[in-house]
């Protein structure tokens, strides 16, 4: 039984073995790309000449708690304050919000803070109002459970002296990593900060976080605001996709840093995971004319394609890695019912070094090791650069190979299903 049980599924291992060559290779050229990338990148830090007025926009529903640390750390920041003007945008709140704001403006009356009450029409409306007001010549996006550093703005404006540049996004932090699953999405952020900056070196980057983001004013007007569809669950995704159909660059500005607050517990966590994964279907989805399109440069012949294969050969190998485990199971359970002492004989056995050695499918261990060499250099340059010591997190690191990869693809497999059979989407 165990003979034909094996003989049936080699066809099977022999495809998902091709089937994981193609994902190490395509992990290989991926990351070879980054390094290379890396190594041309080259730094140019260009001095603020003048202070032109920037209006912050902070939508804020149900945020009494937080939001005052938010403006706080605006108020003190090192940008001057008569060239700052801030936009409080309650979305119709159903705490305190509204009256914790008002606090603040009385708290604060030497700066320019100005408080909207609206009827709740969702965060990008909320943004929108903001615009509308907005005297300044940029305009930058703050998550009201979000803070900013002294220096976050200052930093940023810079690289607006490029004419195409649409907008320019910080580097987000997680604030204060205390419990494992936060220490995971700290190790997370270093690491996706890092691609991001990669990204914007190569021209291709496409996000806009609610954490820091900064716009020019005149072409968030031009462009059409966020976006007024309801069902779009990353508008910070969406405007930054619109503005790349447009023809501008997105930059980012690791030296300016911003901190928001992580999901702490798993049901957050997988709520959160699964808005931007849903939310990331359905923008790519709404801009697939970049796919492959010439007009587009790097960004629709390479990143396009890329964010698709990603998460594609994602479900792929975490799915291969399932059914070995599990084709492994049934065939040490019905040997373990067949055969005498087999049980016990394979749980107390030890093998050598040696045979441990020769067990290995050079074919498939070769491409893994290069790859897992290539990717702690890039986890190594990544806490370089942004002066993080992954030593302070290895509980972080650990968890976040052990444990992200199954949970996020099992998050994609949910969202594509939702997607799919058009399930309500909920923030």
């Amino acid at each position: 039984m165990t003979t034909s049980f094996k003989k049936a599924n080699m066809p099977i291992r022999g495809m998902l073995q091709h089937i994981l060559w193609v994902i190490l290779f395509f992990t290989l050229w991926l990351s070879i790309i980054w390094i290379s990338v890396l190594h041309a990148e080259k730094s140019k830090k260009t001095k603020l000449k003048k202070h032109p007025k920037v209006t912050i926009g902070i939508p804020a529903y149900n945020e009494e708690k937080t939001i005052e640390k938010t403006v706080n750390s605006i108020v003190n920041s090192d940008y001057p304050k008569e060239k700052t003007e801030i936009i409080i945008v309650n979305d119709g709140s159903k705490d305190r919000t509204a009256k914790v704001s008002q606090e603040i403006i009385n708290k604060n009356k030497e700066y320019n803070i100005i408080l909207i009450n609206k009827p709740n029409g969702g965060k990008s409306s909320a943004v929108n109002a903001a615009i509308d007001k907005a005297t300044g010549e940029f305009f930058a996006v703050v998550d009201a459970d979000s803070r900013i550093e002294k220096d976050s703005i200052h930093k940023v404006i810079p690289h607006f002296e490029e004419e195409n540049t649409g907008a320019v996004i910080s580097r987000v932090r997680v604030d204060s990593p205390n419990k494992t699953l936060e220490r995971i999405q700290f190790f997370e952020y270093v690491m996706s900060n890092f691609i991001r900056k990669l990204m914007a070196v190569l021209g291709t980057l496409a996000i806009t976080p609610g954490v820091l983001s900064v716009y020019r004013t005149e072409i968030l007007r031009k462009v059409g605001g966020f976006t007024k569809d309801r069902n779009n669950l990353t508008e910070d995704l969406e405007i930054a996709m619109r503005l790349k159909y447009q023809g501008y660059r997105v930059e980012m500005e690791t030296d300016s840093t911003t901190h928001t607050i992580a999901p702490q517990n798993l049901k957050a966590f997988w709520k959160q995971r699964i808005r931007w994964a849903r939310g990331y279907i359905y923008n790519m989805w709404n801009y697939r004319a970049m796919m492959f399109s010439r007009k587009h440069g790097v960004f629709g012949l390479f990143q396009m394609p890329v964010n698709v294969l990603v998460v594609g050969l994602l479900i792929t190998n975490i799915s291969i890695i399932a059914y070995n485990f599990l084709d492994q199971t049934i065939e040490f359970t019905i040997r373990s019912a067949t055969i005498k002492g087999y049980f016990w004989t394979k749980l107390l056995e030890y093998p050598t070094l040696q045979e441990l050695m020769l067990a290995q499918n050079l074919r498939i261990m070769l491409p893994i090791m290069l790859a897992a060499v290539l990717g702690f250099y890039l986890i190594l340059h990544a806490h370089k650069k942004f002066n993080e010591k992954i030593t302070k997190n290895i509980i972080g690191a650990a968890g976040y190979f052990l444990f992200i990869p199954y949970f996020t693809t099992a998050n994609w497999i949910s969202s594509i299903f939702q997607e799919v059979f058009k399930t309500k989407r909920k923030w």
